[in-house]
This record gives structure tokens, sequence and C-alpha cells, in this order.
């Protein structure tokens, strides 16, 4: 397993997972996780990347970094504040990685600090969710009306660990029990009465109050100057919606596309990671 990392932010403290190559290497990946997933994600993958230096960041909410202050919503530019401030401590660029939404949030980082960035990987994601102007209104209000009603500490709890992972297994989408005893683990706490709960954040769960409309994601993507690989799985959230992510990836001056076997979480399953991990590779070694 990787060792723990923190870094200390001007705003926050974020935790991930680091797992460092046996020889020194100038090689290094920043990873970042899915909505309501954590550092954990990251871990049958970074075994097959062993040549690098190589950090799983858990986002603020998630896994064991800090929650965002009462009254504060999730946004993808918040994440992007903080990875862009964890890249500032460093001069080197780093190859970076995001699945799911931690791929729209490393799309709009490559845009704003591309000097920052070597290379741009994303899987099983080809931006932000998007929004018409007409819905601003509806989307904002019901976000609102949420975020209004929330009280902290009505958090789901469960008897024991193997429910939460048989719970996690028909999640949003679902993952195989392997994958999910790996994010449990990391994602997982226990009260002093025995019941178990999430760590993240509750506000999480809340509808985003705003999303970009399309022209605003093409404007990003265009932004993107370093070599881009997108993987997307044959069985994830695009699989009935070829035509999105054919449309997005024409927007991007440098992108490579690949469709691979596997779910939403090809990267993390045991029967699929392999195979993501060479894609990668491969990708790194060739730009």
């Amino acid at each position: 397993m990787g060792n723990e990392i923190v870094y200390k932010l001007p705003h926050t403290e974020l935790s991930g997972m680091q797992w460092l190559p046996k020889k020194t290497s100038d090689l290094k990946i920043l990873s970042l996780h899915g909505w309501l997933d954590n550092a954990a994600s990251f871990s049958n993958l970074s075994p097959h990347l062993s040549d690098f230096s190589h950090v799983a960041l858990d986002f603020a909410g998630h896994g064991l970094s800090l929650h965002r202050p009462a009254g504060s919503f999730y946004h993808l530019w918040d994440y992007v504040l903080d990875v862009v401030s964890i890249l500032n401590q460093s001069k080197q660029s780093v190859w970076l990685i995001g699945h799911s939404m931690g791929g729209a949030v490393a799309m709009l980082v490559a845009a704003i600090a591309p000097d920052k960035i070597r290379g741009l990987i994303i899987l099983d994601n080809m931006g932000p969710l998007s929004g018409s102007p007409e819905n601003r209104v509806a989307t904002m209000q019901r976000a609102i009306n949420k975020m209004s009603k929330y009280r902290h500490g009505r958090e789901t709890s469960y008897p024991t660990k193997e429910t939460m992972i048989t719970a996690r297994m028909e999640g949003f989408t679902s993952i195989s029990n392997g994958a999910s005893r790996l994010l449990v683990e990391r994602g997982a706490k226990q009260s002093a009465d025995g019941a178990w709960s999430w760590r993240h954040d509750g506000k999480l769960t809340f509808p985003s109050p705003l999303r970009m409309d399309e022209a605003s994601v093409e404007a990003f993507i265009q932004e993107i100057k370093c070599p881009t690989l997108a993987l997307v799985a044959k069985g994830g959230i695009y699989q009935n919606d070829h035509q999105l992510v054919e449309k997005r990836a024409a927007q991007f001056p440098w992108i490579k596309l690949k469709w691979l076997e596997g779910n939403h979480h090809f990267h993390l399953e045991p029967d699929s990671c392999f195979s993501v991990a060479t894609e990668i590779q491969r990708f790194i070694d060739q730009n």
C-alpha cells in the first residue's frame, strides 16, 4: 500500500497516498479520483506504474482530507484551486491522471496551469457535465433548497463494514467486491457505538448549483495544449453516448482516444487495471 501524505494549503489540508519508485525518478504522476471515491481508487493501478513517483489525492470532503466549511458547496473550480495550489508547491511538472469527476477537474487544471502539466490522462471522462442556460434557475433553486435544509450528523449508518462494501458495489455505478473493498477501507469510519458510516462530507450528495454550458466546456478543452490520452470504458458511463465522446475528443488540440474493456472503474478492477496501466505507460513513454 502507499504511504500517507498530507498537503498543507493556505485554505485547507488535503491527504493522499504516495507510491515511491525503487529507483529515483524524475517522472511524477498526480492522480485525481471520482465523485464519492478516494485515493484508494488508484491502489491497483499504481503497482503497474512503479517507475514513477505517484501521488493519488483525496479531494476535499473525500477520504482523509478535510471537509469544506458549513455553507460551502463542492464546485469543480474549488477542486481546481486545491490541485493548482499543490502543483505550485513544486517546480516540477506532472503527468495528471483523472478518473470520472477527477478527469473533469484535471482538464480544467491542464487548461489554466499548462506549465505544470506534462501530459493529461483522462479515465472514463470527457469533461464536465454541462447544462443549458434555460435550466440555470431551476438547477440553482434545487441545490439551494437542499443546502438550506441540510443538517450535519444525519448520515446513513451501517452495522458492519461488510454491509458498506455491499452497498458500494451497488452504488452510482456497480463495481466488484474487490474494488469496493479498497474504496471502503479508506472511505469508512466507525463510531464509538460500533456503527459504520462514510467519511465523505454529506454535502457532496447535493446537486451542483451551476453547470457550464457546452461552449464553456469547449473553451477549456481548446486551451489544453499538452498531449492527452482519453481511455473510455466500453461498459462505462459513455457506453450509450459515443456521440458525446467523439464530439468532445474532436475539440482537443492533441488527443489519443481509446475504448477499453471494463466498467466505469476499469482502472481499479483487478481484471482490467493492467490494460489501463499498459496504455498509460505507453503514452508516457512515447511523449
